[in-house]
């Protein structure tokens, strides 16, 4: 088909079917590989689809639809330089979302956080999760050698302490108005009113919430 036989919404469409293609690959990269369950909602996985939908089906295909001109002699060009700062733009924001994404949350001391892949230990937490089969942490601490960093190799699974962390007294857990959970900050030092919902009774993890009116 050739450029000149295409009207400026024909293009448009196009560019948006591609685009639409490339998008639902990079979605399914991150809702399944880089911000799985729970992490999806935790580490705000929106705001990284967000960023590709304006990349990929905003940036691309409206440049497009402004730009389209069958007369143009310079439209092949123009539809070039397009192309190549959606790749390039797409490109950066993918390696934005794969190199800060949450590589686990961990319940340590009395809440929980989040581990990302930028992270001064992010090798070591990716080899430990592999190893646990798990992005749900629980950390052990070792009494006989306390120590102000955290210790990679005392991560457990978090399911083998859950009914502990339900039984925890801390600032930062309240309980759900309906009573039958209890909502538990995630990291607490760098944001509020962020929680993980957890069962009362096992401890499990079965929700995140931003209501502490949950």
């Amino acid at each position: 088909m050739k450029l000149k036989n295409l009207n400026r919404y024909q293009a448009f469409t196009s560019h948006t079917v591609i685009s639409l293609i490339i998008f639902a690959i990079i979605l399914a990269c991150i809702t399944q590989l880089w911000y799985p369950g729970i992490l999806f909602d935790s580490s705000n996985g929106m705001k990284a689809v967000g960023l590709i939908v304006g990349i990929d089906l905003i940036l691309g295909p409206l440049l497009t639809l402004i730009v389209f001109n069958p007369k143009k002699s310079s439209l092949a060009f123009d539809l070039t330089a397009i192309a190549v700062v959606q790749v390039l733009a797409l490109a950066y924001g993918t390696w934005t979302i794969h190199s800060s994404r949450p590589l686990a949350i961990a319940y340590v001391n009395t809440s929980f956080i989040t581990l990302y892949a930028n992270a001064d230990n992010s090798k070591k937490v990716q080899e430990r999760v592999k190893e646990l089969n798990s992005n749900q942490l629980y950390y052990v601490f070792n009494d006989k050698n306390l120590s102000q960093s955290l210790n990679v190799n005392q991560f457990d699974s978090y399911n083998t302490y859950a009914t502990t962390v339900a039984a925890i007294q801390s600032p930062y857990t309240m309980q759900s108005s309906s009573g039958e959970d209890l909502l538990v900050e995630i990291d607490p030092q760098t944001s509020r009113n962020r929680y993980l919902v957890i069962n009362k009774q096992d401890g499990k993890i079965k929700d995140f919430t931003t209501n502490n009116n949950y």
